[in-house]
């Protein structure tokens, strides 16, 4: 069976299975936030590396060339620094691991072997995110040195030279017809940070090598989360005629909710199994440390309506 299996402690598992919804958590929260900016900062200086070996014509806020391209990425770099430092920038996640039976992930996700890991449907998860306009992505990690990770913000960076080449034409072209119009800048400067965001929530399925063990999957957003009150709850806009930024705004403000700690607010994004598919739960794995019997577990499965769930137990030597 092609699972996916997410570790939990016994009041985090039991809370999924009783309210049947996962919770996708703000990764601001979490350890795993500075793989946001697995690409950040480099990819503003390849890119500016590979303009100078192939230069083109490009404009932007009245100057040309290099010291055009200099001042687009100077502005996108503060704007988005200046996100990433105040937590502004982020996204919702939930981890998963093809193991279910994994002692680096008891110790470290399941209350020191005391809780459970829960075994999802990986096609349900993935018929979700293939759905049309749906707002998840599902993405295998893959492992990387350093030298991968140059490889790839090399080719990141080639990619975003070639859109750059044909960006300020095609605004022209199809929304202000008028190239010195400082609505074209706009336009220009607005495309550009969304085309860095992308690619800084794409470093989302990368992961350093030292971490393989894991073989981890993520359940995320597809966009940035945004967690700027004026934009989440405020009144629904267009932003530069991005319909997509609208709906983003508007998914975020029907779906966020917040779990609150002794000293925290944590917001998350839950997402139903209706939503899924209400048999996506095929396994429940009891930790190594765990005390729960089999019966209990039973118990509480059919109480909250469970059916034909396989109950194993951990045979991880850890006590």
């Amino acid at each position: 069976m092609n699972l996916l299996y997410h570790y939990a402690s016994n009041q985090k598992g039991l809370g999924i299975l009783g309210s049947k919804s996962i919770r996708l958590s703000d990764i601001c929260k979490s350890n795993d936030y500075k793989e946001l900016t697995l690409l950040f900062p480099d990819i503003f200086d390849e890119i500016f590396v590979l303009f100078k070996k192939a230069p083109f014509e490009f404009k932007y806020v009245g100057q040309n060339g290099e010291e055009a391209l200099k001042s687009l990425l100077n502005i996108t770099y503060q704007m988005i620094d200046d996100d990433i430092e105040s937590g502004d920038f982020s996204n919702f996640v939930l981890c998963f691991s093809e193991q279910p039976d994994l002692l680096s992930q008891w110790r470290g996700y399941a209350n020191d072997g005391q809780g459970i890991s829960i075994g999802f449907s990986k096609e349900l998860l993935k018929r979700k995110c293939n759905e049309d306009k749906s707002f998840f992505r599902l993405e295998k990690v893959t492992y990387i040195d350093e030298e991968k990770r140059k490889q790839i913000i090399n080719e990141q960076a080639a990619e975003v030279i070639n859109e750059l080449k044909c960006l300020r034409k095609w605004i022209v072209d199809n929304m202000t017809h008028d190239d010195l119009s400082p609505d074209t800048d706009g336009l220009l400067g607005f495309n550009f940070h969304g085309l860095i965001e992308n690619l800084l929530i794409d470093s989302l399925k990368y992961k350093p090598i030292g971490f393989n063990e894991e073989k981890e999957w993520r359940l995320f957003l597809r966009d940035r989360a945004y967690k700027n009150p004026m934009w989440v709850l405020g009144e629904e806009r267009e932003m530069l005629g991005s319909n997509y930024f609208s709906e983003t705004l508007s998914f975020l403000r029907n779906k966020i909710k917040f779990n609150v700690t002794d000293n925290d607010i944590c917001p998350y994004v839950p997402l139903e199994f209706s939503e899924i598919g209400n048999d996506v739960v095929k396994e429940i794995w009891i930790g190594p440390k765990s005390k729960i019997t089999q019966k209990d577990m039973k118990l509480y499965l059919s109480q909250h309506g469970y059916q034909n769930i396989e109950i194993l137990f951990s045979e991880t030597s850890y006590r």
